[in-house]
């Protein structure tokens, strides 16, 4: 089973460089990472800033660990007012997966807006990376049903879906039982399954820094710590690589190896 973590942009600091930790990510055995080139500095108003790429390139070697990149959470190719500036960043997203040589795009499915832009855009950038061997993941924002739709209607062998659980089981309300029928809707298609945990509620809204004292929201807490069976979870697919989101700088440093998490997620 392979397993990466997701190297949140606030991890890297004066401090902790990129290559400290990713270093100390191989240490525990994982067997990849999650990036967002965006905030290394690679894209500048929608243009690739190609003299940065090496410097990126060569920690990633350096360290020797495999990676995915991910699109800016604010892609929004659903959004017809501002379309062509979501587009124009994406487009440069795929480039840089391109030139780094990554072969997993993860972006996230729009929220509010036309549906069929955000369709044909990502059967443009799908043609545009499938010379390369890449592949698009699209991840569930909250609804399991709504980005499977996209995924079947772009129609590209090289477009799949990224499901993450913890979305889903928000996308729930809670309920494990309708979580499990939600996620058996796209095991088919998963390439990358997607865990953290949270306790199944989007109410009351409360300021975030109250969402953790109320439970509510989309926590990206260690598994364990919230209400996600994750046992059951897993139980549904084969050989799929998980990826583990947390995004306390705390309680990433206190993640598990990659078999102490495996034995974690079992347990539960």
């Amino acid at each position: 089973m392979e397993i990466g973590v997701t190297i949140y942009p606030h991890f890297v600091t004066k401090d902790k460089t990129l290559a400290s930790v990713l270093a100390d990510v191989k240490i525990k055995n994982y067997d990849f990472v999650s990036i967002f080139p965006h905030t290394l500095g690679l894209i500048m108003n929608g243009v690739v800033i190609e003299k940065k790429l090496r410097n990126i390139e060569t920690t990633l070697r350096g360290v020797g660990i495999d990676y995915l990149v991910r699109m800016p959470t604010s892609v929004n190719l659903r959004d017809h007012i501002y379309y062509t500036r979501h587009f124009r960043v994406a487009r440069a997203m795929a480039d840089v997966a391109i030139k780094l040589g990554a072969k997993v795009i993860v972006m996230q499915s729009g929220r509010t807006g036309r549906l069929d832009l955000e369709i044909e855009a990502i059967q443009q950038l799908a043609d545009m990376v499938a010379p390369f061997n890449i592949k698009i993941a699209l991840e569930n924002t909250f609804s399991v049903k709504d980005t499977l739709y996209v995924v079947d209607n772009v129609e590209r062998e090289n477009v799949g879906f990224a499901l993450d659980v913890a979305h889903a089981f928000l996308s729930a309300q809670g309920d494990a039982d309708k979580l499990l029928e939600d996620v058996k809707l796209g095991t088919d298609k998963t390439v990358i399954l997607m865990i953290h945990d949270n306790f199944g509620k989007l109410f009351p809204q409360v300021e975030p820094e109250d969402a953790l004292a109320y439970g509510v929201g989309d926590l990206h807490l260690l598994p364990g710590e919230g209400s996600i069976p994750f046992g059951k979870v897993l139980k549904l697919f084969g050989d799929v690589p998980l990826l583990l989101k947390v995004k306390d700088p705390e309680k990433f440093a206190k993640v598990p190896t990659k078999m102490g998490l495996i034995e974690l997620l079992t347990s539960l």
